[in-house]
């Protein structure tokens, strides 16, 4: 059956055929999985050994079905020390420009210091805020910066049909995260309120896709 959605960050796969989830794992916490998935270590999961956890990261990147690596960045909630944030992010700003594959960002009130930190450790492959619920204006200099953005679930309450309306289609994603929801009802909210055609936007996604994930699931 071909692929008419795609769901960018997930945390569980949907079993729909018509479906492209790019299952989302955490080193040292989630089953690695032999499907497409992505790979990373998330801030609130930082193990005490993180040199192991880190070693276990680099042989997982260099799988084939490993399109990105993330989610990974910085949370001002979390209660992982702040300096062991910044060095495991670093590392893998560096890992993924070392193979070549996008990165996937979790940021939590720390928009500024993660794209200091992005511009300073010189990344070179596509970057990807997943899970964005904030407004246009700071997605503004995300997107000046050429990074895209993922919307997901908290879409559907309501509060963010302006950030909807305003973002350009080439720079978005789509993605249903942890939520208990299917990728289907976000591609038809985000259709009715920016008023475009279900195969516009199926359409659009698949190019964003194919452009920074370089991956073929024709």
């Amino acid at each position: 059956m071909r692929i008419s959605y795609i769901d960018v960050h997930t945390h569980s796969r949907d079993e729909r055929d018509d479906v492209l989830s790019l299952q989302n794992c955490i080193v040292a916490k989630d089953y690695f999985p032999s499907a497409v998935c992505s790979v990373g270590i998330h801030p609130r999961y930082i193990d005490f050994d993180f040199d192991k956890q880190y070693k276990a990261l680099e042989t997982y990147s260099a799988r084939g079905n490993v399109l990105a690596i993330g989610e990974c960045g910085l949370d001002k909630l979390t209660e992982t020390e702040w300096d062991k944030q910044i060095r495991c992010f670093e590392q893998q700003i560096q890992l993924a420009n070392d193979v070549g594959k996008p990165l996937i960002i979790h940021c939590v009130h720390a928009y500024q210091e993660i794209c200091q930190i992005l511009l300073q450790q010189k990344v070179a492959v596509p970057v990807i805020f997943h899970g964005f619920n904030k407004n246009i204006a700071l997605a503004r200099p995300l997107l000046k910066q050429g990074y895209l953005i993922s919307l997901g679930a908290d879409m559907l309450k309501g509060a963010k049909n302006n950030l909807i309306t305003d973002l350009p289609l080439d720079k978005i994603l789509l993605e249903t995260d942890d939520k208990s929801i299917s990728i289907v009802d976000i591609y038809t909210y985000f259709c009715a309120v920016r008023k475009i055609s279900m195969d516009q936007l199926r359409n659009q996604l698949a190019q964003n896709f194919q452009n920074v994930f370089k991956y073929s699931y024709l």
